[in-house]
């Protein structure tokens, strides 16, 4: 499961969407990407959270994984 980082990190641009991120990023590192996620708002994070766990059901359970994502 995904957790949260301290948002001091020197990105700009949302990691989903690419947008440029004004206020406080939100900042997640997963167990299977080696780098940080930085997220403009709750909505793009909520999307990739529910994309990454479809792919991860689908992977323990032998499915077809989405690469869009990961």
């Amino acid at each position: 499961m995904p957790f949260l980082l301290n948002a001091g990190t020197g990105q700009v641009r949302c990691t989903y969407c690419g947008k440029v991120i004004i206020g406080q990023p939100i900042v997640v590192k997963t167990c299977c990407v080696n780098r940080p996620w930085v997220f403009c708002s709750e909505e793009c994070y909520n999307k990739f959270l529910m994309q990454w766990l479809r792919n991860q059901e689908a992977h323990r359970s032998k499915g077809v994984l989405r690469r869009d994502v990961l």
